[in-house]
């Protein structure tokens, strides 16, 4: 004879196991929706942070005729945001720097593995590799044309990621091998053909007071020595030396939470009398 009490403390016991799970999937929902809810409140406040410090950019632009990075600018309410300067004539061209150009940069060790990687033979330099050494350690062989960006040069022999962070800043892929006097870090400035160690003292120098105008102006200001061994590669100088950039790539971020959402725009500006002119827009 079934003992109905107990079948129905047993339908109870399932029922309320059910109902328990049901609410507690209810909940797990319902925490998700709110998450999904918060993140896209951050995501917001985020853009509305990176516009901001575009809006700081181009006033200070206008304000000092100079394209300069921004570190972290706190905006109040947990929003905050940056602006880096990615080509502006202040770094080097991995895929258009010619070997003593990289050689300067990076060092003889350092220089012939990405003349190797990015030519197009297979004929390895001294202190270099090409496919056989590639293969024979199991690696990626080389591209055998430009690189797509910095972050390749870890595949590269003699490159690891401390080497690769300590040398970002100082390259690109996608700069037009021009270099920008008045903003370029002493390395780079050391790349171009004809500057000695005093002529690159003396162009810092003068710059932190005032920018330089001209060719004219800079030999002006140069040690004899310097300035003869500058008339001696006037024509590769020429080639290569700007006073403003033609271009820049800026890179600016809002971030909003903790953990942040970020919003990264790069922005694509050209100096123009008083202002910067945005030309390309490109949302990451």
């Amino acid at each position: 004879m079934i003992d109905h009490r107990g079948f129905a403390l047993v339908t109870v016991l399932w029922l309320v196991a059910g109902l328990g799970a049901i609410a507690a999937g209810a909940l797990a929902l319902a925490r998700v929706g709110a998450g999904a809810s918060r993140n896209r409140i951050l995501l917001v406040r985020a853009g509305w942070a990176r516009n901001a410090c575009e809006e700081i950019v181009l006033a200070r632009y206008a304000a000092e005729g100079r394209v300069a990075r921004l570190d972290s600018v706190d905006l109040g309410a947990g929003a905050w945001c940056a602006a880096d300067i990615e080509e502006a004539g202040t770094r080097l061209d991995l895929n258009r720097a010619s070997p003593e150009a990289l050689r300067s940069v990076l060092g003889d060790s350092l220089a012939d593995p990405v003349l190797d990687w990015r030519d197009a033979d297979d004929l390895a330099r001294p202190i270099g590799a090409e496919r056989d050494w590639y293969r024979e350690r199991g690696r990626l062989v080389p591209r055998n044309a430009p690189l797509a960006a910095v972050a390749e040069l870890r595949l590269l022999r003699g490159f690891d990621s401390a080497a690769v962070q300590r040398l970002e800043p100082l390259l690109t892929v996608s700069g037009d091998d021009h270099v920008d006097l008045n903003a370029a870090p002493r390395e780079v400035l050391a790349s171009l053909p004809g500057l000695d160690p005093a002529a690159v003292a003396t162009i810092l120098a003068r710059r932190a007071l005032h920018r330089i105008g001209n060719t004219d102006e800079l030999l002006s200001l140069l040690p004899s020595s310097s300035r003869q061994a500058l008339l001696g590669r006037f024509q590769e100088f020429s080639a290569r030396a700007v006073y403003a950039p033609a271009r820049v790539r800026l890179r600016i971020r809002g971030l909003a939470g903790r953990p942040p959402l970020v919003s990264d725009e790069r922005l694509t500006v050209v100096p123009v009398p008083g202002r910067l002119a945005v030309i390309r827009r490109e949302l990451q």
